[in-house]
């Protein structure tokens, strides 16, 4: 029976408090604004980051093919040597299959989809190498060890050439790491900026509420009664300026779809550009309530503790 009435009476100091906390942002709301947009812009940098390397991380596991090395053989080898490449090739480790394609075989299809061939009839000499097809087993999709195997096919007798046919999505594969690690150090420099921001503002809050803070400490109200409504204005501050962050990060996802649209039909893939989920929508307002808990607590405490040594 005794806790419902202090539960009663914390939920009543915590309305009154947000209430002349919102009471007094409304009072200065352009300075309130220009805080809000400053967080908010602070924040859409790392948000927008973090969904660019979310996208191409995306686009590189949609369309990242299954590896596949293609090994051309010496065009000087007999149909009987060549057979003995690809059994050689075939007892390498890692290979979960392999096709081999003769020159003959290369020829007709060449013959059949190039409609050149009657003047493939002129040359003397197939120009066209055998080719072996080598679909790796997943152990060797690693980029390592896909390496070791390409090495080793290299050094078999008769192989002129590999070649592994997805580099480029390697590439956009390494590109998508370097926009994560931009996009932390975003976060990082993005929040200590949040921080700066918050501490400036709650620091001329309390400079400007001085005389009041010095009748509560006459009346006998505690140092947390006193850093609340401070600290509840750092988690409005914060809390609206993640809103506001949001709505700038979907408003550019929205604006760069048509372009993503018109590129992805050109190449005849179907991709779509995603923006925050709600999840991350929510872990981002649960981060901004921190940070602005965090900052208005340590800019209030140190600029109150300095009035105090004034006093």
């Amino acid at each position: 029976m005794g806790s419902r009435p202090v539960n009663a009476s914390m939920l009543v100091q915590i309305n009154y408090v947000l209430r002349a906390v919102f009471a007094d942002l409304l009072k200065k709301k352009y300075g309130t604004l220009l805080t809000v947009l400053v967080i908010a812009v602070s924040l859409t940098i790392p948000t927008i980051s973090y969904l660019l390397w979310k996208n191409i991380h995306q686009a590189t596991t949609q369309f990242y093919p299954e590896t596949e090395l293609t090994v051309y053989l010496h065009k000087n080898l007999t149909e009987e040597d060549a057979n003995l490449v690809v059994e050689k090739i075939r007892q390498q480790e890692g290979i979960e299959s392999l096709n081999y394609i003769s020159r003959q075989e290369s020829l007709n299809e060449f013959r059949n989809w190039s409609g050149f061939s009657e003047g493939l009839d002129i040359l003397d000499d197939n120009p066209l190498p055998a080719v072996v097809m080598i679909k790796p087993t997943k152990a060797y999709n690693e980029s390592q060890k896909r390496d070791e195997l390409r090495d080793n096919l290299n050094k078999i007798k008769g192989v002129q050439e590999v070649r592994l046919d997805n580099n480029w999505m390697e590439k956009l594969t390494a590109l998508s790491w370097l926009i994560a690690h931009t996009a932390i150090l975003c976060t990082i420099l993005m929040t200590l900026s949040v921080f700066l921001v918050i501490g400036n503002s709650i620091r001329s809050d309390v400079y400007s509420s001085q005389a009041s803070i010095e009748v509560m400490k006459l009346l006998g109200a505690t140092e947390q009664f006193i850093l609340r409504p401070y600290l509840y204005t750092g988690i409005i501050y914060a809390l609206l300026g993640g809103l506001l962050a949001c709505i700038f990060s979907a408003s550019l996802i929205g604006y760069f779809t048509s372009a993503v649209k018109y590129v992805t039909d050109i190449f005849a893939v179907n991709f779509e550009l995603h923006g925050i989920a709600f999840g991350e929508f929510l872990f981002l307002l649960v981060v901004c309530a921190i940070v602005g808990y965090v900052g208005a607590w340590l800019s209030a405490t140190r600029y109150i503790r300095a009035l105090d040594k004034k006093g």
